[in-house]
């Protein structure tokens, strides 16, 4: 009687250690931990790098634009003329692709010169005479005063010119830069995806 029953017990006992070992052989068991390990880390430490990456040019880009601007500011103010019909928007372009190596599309360029009487003037709307305040479109002379001659009241002043000897010339460039980080374009994107990158210098004019 005791055979069958204790040769049952045996093979209890023995599954029992069988399995208790197997369990500690594979708890203790650390091969393929980092393959894990990375997998969950990696998509986050390629989003940060890529966002790195972006970010970088986004500050060399900045930096080729207020490069480019300021130099073509320094070149207007002395009413230097560049020769061969460049007008002073065409050759800060050239100098932006001269500085980026080609790297910016210059259809996407955004170039604006605007010349004023004074510094203070800048970025101010033309003055309103009837309503008093700001905005009043209507007639020139009745409504507001054309300031720049374009025969409609505008929010900023500045003539779309590069101004005389002594005038105060504000240039300002943009570039719609496409964000390719799907974080960064919801972050700091607009509704296109885009951030505007924008370089400004403001200069008078010498007497020339």
């Amino acid at each position: 009687t005791c055979y069958n029953t204790c040769d049952k017990i045996s093979i209890v006992k023995a599954f029992r250690k069988m399995r208790k070992s197997t369990y500690k052989q594979y708890a203790n068991d650390q091969s393929g931990v980092a393959a894990i390990e990375f997998a969950i880390v990696a998509p986050v430490l390629f989003l940060m790098l890529i966002g790195f990456i972006e970010m970088s040019l986004i500050f060399f880009t900045n930096s080729v634009l207020e490069s480019a601007t300021g130099i073509g500011a320094r070149i207007g103010r002395t009413g230097f003329n560049v020769g061969d019909g460049v007008s002073r928007e065409q050759y800060i372009r050239d100098e932006i692709q001269r500085l980026s190596g080609g790297y910016l599309d210059n259809d996407n360029l955004n170039i604006e010169i605007l010349s004023y009487d004074t510094f203070s003037n800048v970025g101010r709307p033309e003055p309103c005479l009837n309503p008093p305040t700001a905005p009043c479109p209507g007639t020139p002379g009745v409504n507001f005063q054309d300031i720049n001659g374009n025969g409609a009241w505008d929010q900023d002043m500045g003539r779309a010119d590069a101004g005389g000897g002594g005038a105060v010339v504000l240039y300002r460039v943009t570039y719609p830069w496409r964000l390719f980080t799907p974080l960064m374009s919801n972050i700091i994107g607009n509704d296109n995806g885009e951030i505007n990158i924008t370089a400004v210098a403001t200069v008078r004019n010498e007497r020339f």
